[in-house]
C-alpha cells in the first residue's frame, strides 16, 4: 500500500515539523480520522464542483476543545458550532429536528424621530412579534438559528412553542449549518411567504465542556449530527492546550487534503492499469545524485530542529585559513540543501522533486572540488615518494686561474671556429634523423677540441625534461573546478538571499506552466499561433477543474466548432486554420504535454469505446502495444486536472500491471487516450531541452595548457639564445687573440692572460645562466609564464658588463678597415650572432614578448648591425682577410633580405640611435631603425705582406 505508507510519512513529517508532543499517539488518532474522511466524503451528490469548490478542506470544519486526550478527538458527520440556546427552558436534545436559519433580527424596530405614546409602542411591538412568531411556528421548526438579535418577547413566545433558539450566530456558522442540513436561509421576513426548505439532521444536542484549559473554564457547543455525507463533516480535536491544538488543526487541515488526493489518485492507478511502485524513503527522485546516503527518512526524525548528522571532520582551528573557510562553506552548502533532501512536498505517493538547480549544482561543484583537490594532493605526494634521488645540477663555479698560460694558449690555438647553426621555430617538430637545434653536432673534425670545456655542443647542455599537459592535468582540473565553484557561488548566494523557503508543504500545492496553441497537423513544425501564456493553477483550487470536466469541455468545444457553419478560424498570425483543428500544449520543467481533440479513427482493432461513457486506454510509442479499453470511474473523473498534468511533467518510474501491456514507462513512453461520443482526447508527453543562461565570468581565465606551452617555449628560447651568445663570445675571444698579436712577446703574453681570464669567466657565466634557467623552471609553477623574466634581466646585466669589458681591452697598434670603409669591431662579431632586429642591449625587450610569431621574431630588419668600439682590429693580412669576409657577410644580411635588387650599401656612415651620444653602447637603441656606425677616420700604419 504505497498510498497508505505515503500518508503516514507525510503525517509524521508534519507532526515533527510542528513540534507536537506525543507524536505517536497523535499520529494514530489523526490517521484514523483521515481514513474516515476518505471513506465518508464521496461528493457524489454534486460531481460538477470545480475551482475552489473542489477542495475538500472547504467541507471539513475543525473545532478545538482544550483538555482531554488525543483519543477523545472525534469525527462528527454533521456540524458543530460554538453556541448555546438562549433560554433555559428550551430543549437541549432533539431527534430528527427541523432547523430554520434566519439572518434578519427577530425584534420590533421603532422608527427613529417619530414620537408616539409608550403604551402604543408596546402594543405595536407585541402585535408585530406575535405575528412573527406565529409565522415561524407555522413551519414547525425545532431549532432556530438567528444571526441578528432576538427580542425577549420573541424568545418567550418561541419557548412556549417548544422551539430552541440561538441568537447572534456567526454568519459562517449559519452557512455551514445550512450546507450540512441543506436548509434555506431566510434573509427577510418576506421570505417566510415563499415556503423555503428547512434543514434536517439525525440528531441535535447541546454539549458543554468544563476544563481548566478552556478560556472561562466552560464552553457549550451545538451539534447537528447525522447529516448528508457528501456535504462535509466536523473534526473535534482534543488532547492539549489551545496552542498545541492550533498546530494540530493546521496538520489536520492539510491531512484532509492529502488523503482526498491519494484516494482519487488510487482510482487513477486502477483505471490506468498501473502497478504502484514501492515507497522509497528518499525525498528526491531515484536518479538524483544525492539520493543515496544523503537523505534521511522522516520516520527517524525526532525534532524539526534536528539536522542530518554531519560527518566528523577536522576542527577549523587545526586547518589552514583557506581550508577552514572551504570547510565552513561546504557545511553551509550542505545545510542549505538538506531540507530539500528530507522534506516531502508532493501529496502524490510516486512523485519526488529535485532540489532547486542553484543549490544542488553548488553541492555538485563543492563535492567535485573536494575530490579534485584530494586527487591533486595525492598525486603530488605520490610523485614525491616515487622520485628517485637525482644528481643535482652543478652550480656554476669560478675556476681557479690556470698555473700555466702556455697550456691554455695551446688549447686556444688548436680551437677551430664552430659552425653556426640555425634556430628551429617553436612550431616545427623535430623528426628523427633530421638535425635540429638540440641535435647539433659540428661537421668538422677539428671542432671536437675544447677550450677548457667551455665550448660545448648544444646536446651537452644539462636540459631538464619539459613538463607536459599530463603532468598538470590534475592541477588544471582542480583550478578549473575551483573557478567554476567561485562563479556558481555568486548564483547560490543570490538564490538563498532572494528565495528564502520555510518548507511549508501546503504552499507547494500549485503549478506554473506555459500554455499555447497551434495546428494539430503541424505539431513540431509550426510556431505557436499566440505567445505562450503563463498560468498558475492551484491543485483542487483556483483555475483548476476536474479531469472529467476538462475532457467534456474540450470535446464539446471541438464538436461545436466543427458543426458551426461559419467554421471559426484562428486569428493567429499566419495560421488561418479552423479552431477545431488546433491543439493545446502545456510546458513545464523539462517536458511539454500535447493535448489534442480528434475524431475516433478506430486504429485499435477490437471492441471500441462506449459512446456515452468516458473510456480510456494507452498506446506505447516504442513497441506499439495498447492497453484494453477501460471505463473511467466517477472517482477518477474528480481527480484534479492540474495534478494529472503534474504526473506527466514529473513521471515516476511506473509500469503497467503485468499482462496489461508492455514494460515501458506509463507516462513517458505511452500516449494516453480518452474517448467519449465518438471523439478522443490525446495526451502525449515529449521531453524538451532547457538551456541555462551563462553570464560572462568576472575574471578572464587562461587555459593552463596554453600557459604551460608558452612557458616551455620561453624556456627553450632562453636556453637556445644563452647557448648561442656564449658560444659566439668564446669564438670571438679566440679571434681577438689572433688579431691582437703585435710581435711583442711581453704584450702578447699580457693580452693572452687577459683573454684566458675572460674565457674562464664566460664558461662560468654560461653554466650559471643555464643553472638559473633550470632552477627557475623547475621551482616555479608550471603556469607561471613570468617566472623566467628574471633570467632575462640577469642576462641583460651580463651582456652590458661584457660590452664594457671589451671596450677596456688594449687596442692593437694596427687597424685594418674592412671593405665598406669601417673598422671592424671584435665585440661586433658577437653581436652579429643575433638577428638584426635583436640588439644585444635590447635583448630583454626583444625576447620578452610572447605575442609575436616565430616568423616575426626571426625575420631580420632591413639594415646593418651596429658596430662599436675602436679596439682590436687585426693587423695581420691572414687574419684580416678572414675577418673581412666574416664581417662583410654579417653586415649585408639585412640588406640582402630586404632588397636583393639594390647595390651594396654606401660606405658613408649613418648616424646611430643611442641613448647616450657619447657612448658606444647600443642600450636604448631603436629596434626598428637601421643603424650603421662607423668609427672616425683613422690612419693606420701600412701592413707589409
Amino acid at each position: 500500500m504505497a498510498s497508505m505508507s505515503h500518508l503516514q510519512l507525510m503525517l509524521r513529517q508534519m507532526l515533527t515539523k510542528e513540534n507536537i508532543p506525543n507524536v505517536l499517539e497523535w499520529e494514530d488518532t489523526l490517521l484514523k480520522l483521515a481514513l474516515r474522511i476518505a471513506r465518508e466524503l464521496t461528493f457524489t451528490a454534486n460531481p460538477h464542483r470545480q475551482g475552489p469548490d473542489m477542495d475538500v478542506r472547504r467541507y471539513v470544519k475543525i473545532k478545538k476543545i482544550p483538555g482531554g486526550a488525543p483519543k477523545d478527538s472525534e469525527y462528527v458527520d454533521g456540524a458543530v458550532i460554538t453556541k448555546n440556546v438562549s433560554h433555559k427552558s428550551m430543549s437541549r436534545l432533539q431527534r430528527h429536528p427541523r432547523v430554520m436559519l434566519v439572518t434578519f433580527p427577530l425584534e420590533f424596530s421603532r422608527v427613529e424621530g417619530q414620537y408616539m405614546p409608550f403604551g402604543q409602542i408596546v402594543r405595536q411591538e407585541k402585535e408585530y412579534l406575535g405575528n412573527l412568531v406565529s409565522r415561524i411556528a407555522a413551519y414547525r421548526p425545532h431549532v432556530v438559528l438567528a444571526e441578528k438579535p432576538v427580542s425577549r418577547l420573541a424568545l418567550d413566545a418561541l419557548a412556549k412553542q417548544g422551539i430552541a433558539v440561538a441568537r447572534s450566530v456567526k454568519q459562517s456558522a449559519i452557512q455551514f449549518v445550512a450546507r450540512m442540513t441543506q436548509a434555506d436561509v431566510f434573509s427577510s421576513m418576506d421570505k417566510l411567504a415563499l415556503e423555503p426548505r428547512l434543514g434536517h439532521c439525525a440528531n441535535f444536542r447541546i454539549q458543554t465542556f468544563d476544563h481548566p484549559l478552556i478560556p472561562g473554564r466552560r464552553k457549550t457547543y451545538m451539534r447537528f449530527e447525522g447529516c448528508n455525507h457528501d456535504m462535509g463533516c466536523t473534526i473535534v480535536l482534543r488532547g492539549g492546550d489551545r496552542e498545541t491544538l492550533r498546530r494540530i488543526k493546521q496538520v489536520t487541515r492539510f491531512l484532509t487534503f492529502i488523503v482526498r488526493s491519494l484516494k482519487l489518485e488510487t482510482h487513477l492507478w486502477k483505471d490506468f492499469v498501473i502497478a504502484l511502485p514501492s515507497l522509497t524513503m528518499d525525498a528526491v527522485p531515484s536518479n538524483h545524485p544525492f539520493r543515496s546516503g544523503d537523505s534521511i527518512s522522516p520516520f527517524r526524525l525526532t525534532s524539526s530542529s534536528e539536522s542530518p548528522p554531519m560527518e566528523q571532520s577536522t576542527p577549523e582551528a587545526d586547518l589552514p585559513d583557506e581550508d577552514a573557510e572551504q570547510l565552513l562553506l561546504s557545511r553551509r552548502i550542505q545545510q542549505a540543501l538538506d531540507p530539500y533532501l528530507t522534506t516531502f512536498i508532493s501529496v502524490s505517493a510516486t512523485l519526488r522533486f529535485s532540489p532547486p538547480y542553484p543549490l544542488y549544482r553548488m553541492k555538485e561543484l563543492d563535492d567535485e572540488l573536494t575530490r579534485a583537490k584530494h586527487a591533486w594532493e595525492d598525486e603530488v605526494i605520490r610523485r614525491e615518494e616515487k622520485q628517485q634521488p637525482a644528481t643535482p645540477i652543478q652550480k656554476p663555479t669560478h675556476l681557479p686561474k690556470p698555473p700555466d698560460n702556455d697550456d691554455v694558449r695551446a688549447q686556444i690555438e688548436s680551437l677551430a671556429s664552430p659552425d653556426f647553426f640555425t634556430i628551429p621555430s617553436l612550431g616545427e617538430a623535430v623528426t628523427e634523423g633530421v638535425q635540429g637545434y638540440f641535435d647539433y653536432k659540428p661537421s668538422h673534425a677539428s671542432s671536437q677540441a675544447t677550450l677548457s670545456a667551455a665550448v660545448r655542443t648544444p646536446i651537452e647542455e644539462p636540459l631538464v625534461p619539459l613538463k607536459t599537459d599530463d603532468d598538470i592535468a590534475l592541477e588544471t582540473r582542480y583550478k578549473f573546478v575551483k573557478w567554476q565553484h567561485q562563479e556558481q557561488q555568486r548564483v547560490w548566494e543570490w538564490y538563498l538571499r532572494k528565495n528564502a523557503d520555510d518548507f511549508v508543504v501546503e504552499r507547494y500545492q500549485c503549478i506554473s506552466l506555459r500554455e499555447y496553441t497551434f495546428p494539430i497537423q503541424e505539431y513540431g513544425h509550426h510556431a505557436a499561433c499566440f505567445p505562450p501564456l503563463l498560468c498558475y493553477i492551484t491543485y483542487y483550487g483556483e483555475n483548476d477543474c476536474t479531469l472529467g470536466q476538462f475532457i467534456e469541455t474540450s470535446i464539446a468545444d471541438t464538436v461545436a466548432w466543427s458543426l458551426n457553419p461559419k467554421q471559426p478560424v484562428c486569428t493567429g498570425k499566419g495560421c488561418n486554420q479552423p479552431l477545431a483543428r488546433h491543439c493545446k500544449v502545456y510546458v513545464h520543467d523539462e517536458a511539454k504535454l500535447f493535448v489534442a481533440v480528434e475524431q475516433w479513427d478506430g486504429q485499435i482493432v477490437g471492441f471500441g469505446p462506449t459512446p456515452e461513457l468516458t473510456t480510456t486506454w494507452s498506446a506505447c510509442r516504442i513497441c506499439g502495444s495498447a492497453t484494453p479499453f477501460i471505463p473511467v470511474s466517477e472517482e477518477m473523473q474528480r481527480y484534479s486536472f492540474a495534478k494529472f498534468l503534474e504526473l506527466h511533467f514529473y513521471p515516476a518510474d511506473v509500469q503497467l500491471v503485468q499482462g496489461a501491456g508492455c514494460e515501458h514507462n506509463a507516462f513517458r513512453h505511452h500516449i494516453r487516450y480518452f474517448a467519449k461520443r465518438g471523439m478522443t482526447v490525446r495526451f502525449q508527453a515529449d521531453p524538451i531541452t532547457l538551456h541555462e543562461i551563462v553570464f560572462p565570468p568576472m575574471r578572464i581565465r587562461v587555459r593552463p595548457e596554453t600557459q604551460l606551452s608558452l612557458k616551455n617555449a620561453d624556456y627553450q628560447r632562453l636556453m637556445n639564445r644563452n647557448l648561442r651568445w656564449y658560444t659566439a663570445l668564446l669564438h670571438d675571444l679566440n679571434l681577438i687573440r689572433m688579431d691582437g698579436e703585435t710581435g711583442d712577446d711581453e704584450d702578447d703574453d699580457k693580452l693572452t692572460a687577459e683573454l684566458n681570464q675572460l674565457i674562464l669567466r664566460a664558461e662560468s657565466e654560461k653554466a650559471e645562466v643555464v643553472g638559473m634557467i633550470n632552477d627557475i623552471y623547475c621551482e616555479s609553477s608550471p603556469t607561471d609564464t613570468l617566472a623566467l623574466n628574471q633570467v632575462r634581466s640577469h642576462l641583460q646585466d651580463k651582456i652590458v658588463a661584457w660590452q664594457a669589458d671589451f671596450d677596456k681591452l688594449r687596442k692593437p697598434k694596427g687597424v685594418r678597415p674592412d671593405k665598406s670603409g669601417t673598422r671592424a669591431s671584435t665585440f661586433g662579431t658577437v653581436r652579429a650572432m643575433w638577428p638584426a632586429r635583436f640588439d644585444l642591449a635590447t635583448y630583454d625587450n626583444a625576447v620578452a614578448s610572447s605575442g609575436l610569431s616565430e616568423a616575426e621574431e626571426v625575420t631580420p630588419l632591413s639594415g646593418l648591425r651596429r658596430v662599436t668600439g675602436d679596439s682590436f682590429v687585426s693587423a695581420s693580412s691572414a687574419s684580416a682577410s678572414e675577418t673581412e669576409g666574416t664581417t662583410e657577410k654579417v653586415k649585408t644580411i639585412g640588406a640582402q633580405e630586404s632588397e636583393e635588387s639594390k647595390e651594396r650599401l654606401p660606405l658613408e656612415p649613418t648616424p646611430s640611435t643611442k641613448s647616450d651620444p657619447g657612448s658606444d653602447s647600443t642600450i636604448g637603441a631603436s629596434k626598428a631603425s637601421v643603424v650603421v656606425t662607423s668609427a672616425a677616420p683613422e690612419r693606420s700604419a701600412p701592413v707589409s705582406d
